[in-house]
């Protein structure tokens, strides 16, 4: 599922949607950042493999492989200091206010 990525770019891919729940692999390249956001979705994010930093509200952690991070709604995050690139796993929650801005709105 995430060999359909490109390791050079910042991508997500959705791979499951099952009533609430969505479910992505996203990955970022190593030497990269992403931009601080906040959804509106309760999120998790699992590393399954790479580490980096990722800054959660006012918060930093060191993440690696393994790593299981959780996300409160509409609270700023971002991943940066990539040191080796990250795939994630990233399950969303159901929106709290499903007609507010989320960056993973699906194109109609």
């Amino acid at each position: 599922m995430a060999d359909d990525l490109d390791p050079a770019e910042l991508q997500h891919k959705e791979v499951l949607t099952a009533g609430p729940l969505t479910i992505e692999v996203g990955k970022y390249p190593a030497d990269s950042a992403v931009p601080k956001n906040s959804h509106n979705e309760e999120e998790l994010y699992y590393i399954l493999s790479g580490s980096g930093k990722l800054r959660v509200g006012d918060d930093t952690h060191e993440i690696k492989t393994g790593d299981l991070v959780y996300v409160e709604p509409d609270l700023e995050h971002d991943f940066f200091h990539i040191t080796e690139e990250i795939t994630v796993l990233i399950i969303l929650g159901p929106s709290a206010n499903p007609t507010s801005y989320g960056i993973r709105e699906q194109d109609k």
